[in-house]
């Protein structure tokens, strides 16, 4: 994947995706063009995973922990496009998916003054890439199964849930990609429009 845009932009997570799976495939940008990863390494994770509201995890994923969450990022936006475009999806990535989904979630426990909680589990990164893909499952299954969508920026081609109550959204938002089709289409209809006039202006000095 590319580096993509350098504006400071296009080097924010999104977390406007409708789903925290949804969310965690959002962590690449510009899949339609030049597509930029913002999970670049296991630093990159670990900030992801506290932006997204996990628990506090005391020390960076391993560099196969964060190659099991890029693939499972993947197989994921793999599955939900497939859905998205009536396909048949991969084998090798639904096996990800209920592979990543099966490691047990982290337990919250209570300490004795009811002030505060700890989370056990024998492997934080994995609990939390569990819950990303029981979340995946959920919506690729149930009701909002039918609200999946993919940008229609070219460029752009990020995965959403439209939670709008026509169900017929789009754009990922319409700030972002929304306006620069309206900005497009305006331009294209400008041009149209100049193009229009010198035609009629030539003709008429025919005349």
């Amino acid at each position: 994947m590319t580096s993509g845009n350098s504006h400071p932009k296009y080097r924010r997570f999104r977390f406007d995706a409708g789903s925290l799976s949804l969310n965690f495939v959002a962590t690449v940008r510009h899949r339609g063009a030049e597509p930029r990863d913002l999970l670049t390494s296991p630093a990159a994770l670990r900030k992801w995973l506290h932006l997204a509201g996990f628990f506090p995890i005391d020390t960076s994923p391993s560099q196969n922990e964060y190659e099991e969450a890029v693939l499972l990022r993947e197989s994921i936006h793999a599955v939900i496009k497939s859905i998205i475009l009536d396909a048949q999806p991969e084998s090798g990535d639904i096996a990800r998916i209920n592979q990543a989904s099966a490691f047990p979630p982290a337990i919250p426990q209570l300490h004795a003054a009811a002030a505060s909680v700890t989370w056990e589990t024998d492997n934080p990164v994995k609990a939390c890439l569990a819950d990303i893909a029981r979340d995946a499952i959920t919506i690729m299954t149930g009701a909002e199964r039918n609200r999946l969508k993919r940008c229609e920026s070219g460029g752009c081609r990020m995965l959403f849930l439209d939670n709008s109550p026509a169900n017929r959204r789009r754009w990922c938002a319409m700030s972002i990609c929304g306006n620069r089709e309206k900005i497009r289409s305006h331009r294209q209809r400008k041009q149209l429009q100049n193009h229009d006039d010198q035609t009629a202006t030539r003709d008429k000095k025919l005349l």
